[in-house]
């Protein structure tokens, strides 16, 4: 519960509370057989975020990561590019598997990255490329194939912030080789600890289904040299939880009216942030018309903002910054302390937007704005004006 009296996501529905303690008391909450909850949570996924894709459910959004790489085949000592300005788990899951990450600028219109940058980054070694729909603002997806059909590299689309999002009408992940969402922690969509790969190609899919997910789903495994490896599996159990699953079908089922109370409230706060003079919300991509924001942010060139608005009570902070600046990818001696191979060093000075983007930035939490039986816009408003007053 938040101090402002709103239920704090994720929450879940009584049904779904009820189906659990059925679960729990039938015994079966392992997972190393095919429970029913996994299934109709891979329908979920496919009728909901991936249309005629193959679905597998994973442990996490980091085993789906995880699991979306290894499944592609690329070589040890490929390069992948990635965006700087992502979630850290999207490029840290590439290098146990010896995967070199190279990192990207970012498109000040998405949040994404940036192509142009990209290209300039391609080498001999470059087999893959990342792309995250960051904070749920789409990358347009064309330009995504585009440039992974132009330079001969797979394509892979985190969309673990984008339940539901589209590009002119296309859900986000439709253009990729395979896409992948996270279903947990306190994302749109979440069973605490759960995620889901999403890609058209079988041989990608039974790879993802061996690599991960041993023995109980070797029957859907058509390659014989697959079902031999799935017999013994490679020392990783990447499977979902079903009790996971039943709470993450829960949002699923749910997802339209979930968005739209999330968007509701989203134009109800920002009609009130024009009270704080230089306070504005990031503008929505043009061609971006579905989903919505997992966070929201706002700029302010005036630094006593943010702790300002967090002593009036919101959920505020700045957000993580470009990965080009952690110490795991700037001294390669540290990442070779403990994995097989570093991310090729970042240049000073070579991620520039990436730097613009982040650096007036506030990222506002939104975790109490789904509670359907309090709105929050009441505080938005009263701390906002209490932020105006001490800036006078």
């Amino acid at each position: 519960m938040d101090s402002s009296g709103s239920r704090l996501w994720p929450f879940w529905s009584e049904i779904a509370r009820a189906q659990v303690n059925d679960l729990i008391a039938g015994g079966d909450v392992t997972g190393t057989r095919m429970n029913p909850s996994v299934r109709t949570l891979e329908h979920l996924v496919e009728h909901t975020l991936a249309p005629g894709r193959h679905v597998l459910a994973t442990g996490s959004g980091t085993a789906a990561l995880t699991t979306a790489y290894a499944a592609l085949g690329l070589e040890v000592g490929a390069e992948v590019l990635a965006p700087a300005h992502t979630f850290r788990a999207t490029v840290t899951t590439l290098l146990p598997l010896g995967l070199v990450p190279v990192l990207c600028d970012t498109d000040p219109a998405t949040g994404g990255i940036d192509l142009e940058d990209a290209a300039e980054r391609v080498t001999g070694r470059t087999q893959a490329i990342v792309v995250t729909h960051m904070w749920g603002r789409p990358v347009p997806g064309g330009r995504l194939r585009s440039f992974a059909d132009r330079h001969h590299l797979a394509l892979v689309e985190d969309c673990s912030h984008a339940h539901g999002a589209r590009f002119r009408g296309e859900p986000v992940g439709s253009r990729a080789d395979v896409a992948v969402w996270s279903l947990g922690t306190t994302k749109i969509v979440s069973g605490g600890m759960l995620g889901a790969v999403a890609t058209p190609h079988e041989q990608v899919f039974e790879r993802a289904l061996a690599f991960g997910q041993p023995k109980h789903r070797r029957p859907g495994i058509g390659s014989a040299m697959l079902r031999d490896v799935s017999e013994s599996g490679v020392g990783l159990n990447l499977r979902p939880s079903p009790v996971a699953a039943l709470l993450a079908a829960d949002h699923l089922s749910r997802l339209d009216q979930i968005l739209a109370l999330k968007n509701d409230r989203q134009m109800a706060v920002e009609e009130v942030v024009d009270q704080l003079p230089g306070l504005a919300p990031l503008p929505r991509a043009k061609g971006h018309d579905g989903g919505a924001f997992y966070k929201w942010h706002w700029t302010h060139p005036d630094e006593r903002v943010l702790p300002m608005l967090a002593g009036a009570g919101l959920r505020v902070r700045r957000p993580a910054p470009g990965l080009h600046t952690l110490r795991l990818f700037t001294d390669p001696d540290l990442a070779r302390s403990v994995l097989p191979v570093a991310p090729r060093v970042p240049v000073a000075g070579s991620y520039p937007t990436t730097d613009r983007f982040l650096a007036d930035l506030i990222e506002i939490d939104t975790r109490e704005v789904y509670d359907p039986d309090h709105d929050p816009t009441p505080t938005y408003t009263e701390a906002l004006a209490r932020v105006t007053e001490h800036l006078r």
